[in-house]
């Protein structure tokens, strides 16, 4: 049996309250990786993979750990949750807005990575801007119109190379969804957009419905035979998908998971053998 010292929260060193497990199986007290998420990288603190969590509120705490915890350390539990009680974990609402830069090309996902040969003058400096500002940009594509879409994904360069001309190489992974809810052009050309995070979760699902299970374990078995086919004509890609993605997220992080599930069947570049989903999921409800 696991003694306590098992049990620590690799961030506070002392035993784990309201335990969260992220999709790369690690686990943290949830106020500790609260805090984590307050800045603009979002990666797991030990093994640095992208979280699929977009704020505080997504963090969904493990019911079966948790309970596990209080009945195997009664004591010393019912001591942590006080101070946690103490010291609440203060929420990033839903409404929040923030100010990102717009890079008019095509629908990401979160967890999606894209590399871009950028030379137009209006995004090279939309690249200087986000290299002294925290690396991030918002990536969205368009419309029929030929209008930007509303909905698109922040994204964190993870690296650039710059050209003597100026020009830029850059890779980047997309973050977190956002709704954009107005948008100007800035006078070095791009657009300059105010956006707010909706969140993916709520709550941890503890079980679902019956209908819902059936519907998830069916959808599952398409997707492994789906992979199946795909394994046969192009599986160096699929590997490396899938080693992007990183682990499939839970049942219970719902929102979480039909993003894992739609980056890994329309990814960039496209595989050719589903059709275009990107624009709509994001723009689902």
């Amino acid at each position: 049996m696991p003694s306590e010292e098992d049990c620590e929260c690799a961030l506070c060193h002392e035993l784990m309250v309201q335990p969260v497990v992220l999709p790369c199986s690690h686990v943290f007290c949830r106020h500790c990786l609260a805090e984590c998420l307050r800045g603009p990288a979002r990666r797991c603190p030990l093994c640095r993979r992208l979280l699929h969590a977009t704020s505080v509120e997504d963090l969904a705490v493990c019911s079966l750990l948790s309970s596990f915890l209080e009945e195997k350390f009664p004591e010393e539990y019912q001591k942590r949750c006080e101070i946690a009680k103490e010291c609440p974990v203060e929420l990033r609402p839903s409404s929040e807005t923030q100010e990102l830069p717009l890079f008019v090309l095509d629908a990401m996902l979160p967890l999606q990575r894209l590399h871009l040969n950028v030379f137009e003058p209006r995004y090279c400096a939309l690249v200087r801007r986000a290299l002294a500002s925290g690396r991030r940009f918002g990536m969205v594509g368009f419309d029929r119109e030929m209008s930007f879409l509303k909905q698109g994904v922040e994204v964190v360069i993870e690296d650039c190379m710059q050209a003597p001309n100026g020009h830029f190489q850059v890779r980047i992974v997309g973050t977190r969804i956002f709704q954009c809810l107005e948008a100007s052009q800035h006078p070095d050309g791009y657009y300059l957009a105010t956006v707010s995070f909706p969140s993916l979760e709520l709550s941890e699902l503890s079980e679902l419905s019956d209908a819902l299970e059936e519907e998830l374990q069916q959808m599952l078995k398409d997707l492994q035979d789906w992979q199946a086919l795909v394994r046969l004509e192009r599986p160096q890609q699929l590997d490396a998908i899938l080693r992007d993605l990183g682990p499939r997220p839970p049942a219970t992080q719902l929102g979480a998971l039909m993003l894992w599930l739609a980056a890994l069947l329309n990814p960039l570049p496209p595989l050719g053998l589903a059709p275009e989903l990107r624009p709509q999921v994001l723009a689902a409800p």
